[in-house]
């Protein structure tokens, strides 16, 4: 079931900056930041992250504020 996260920023500016931001996320760099050792589901954890950083993605392509 998908889950549904609502987010209100003050100013395009915020949105073009982190539209940017996760544009320069690299699995790689997810990887580092995620721990080894927790999984959810069964997935390990930057795998989800880096699920979920692509859902992000996605969602600003369809706003206007293409991250690629």
């Amino acid at each position: 079931m998908p889950w549904m996260i609502s987010l209100q920023l003050p100013s395009s500016d915020e949105a073009v900056a982190l539209a940017q931001l996760v544009k320069r996320i690299d699995f790689e760099t997810v990887n580092r930041f995620a721990s080894p050792s927790i999984t959810y589901g069964g997935r390990p954890e930057g795998d989800v992250m880096w699920s979920a950083i692509c859902a992000l993605q996605r969602e600003f392509a369809e706003a206007g504020f293409d991250p690629r």
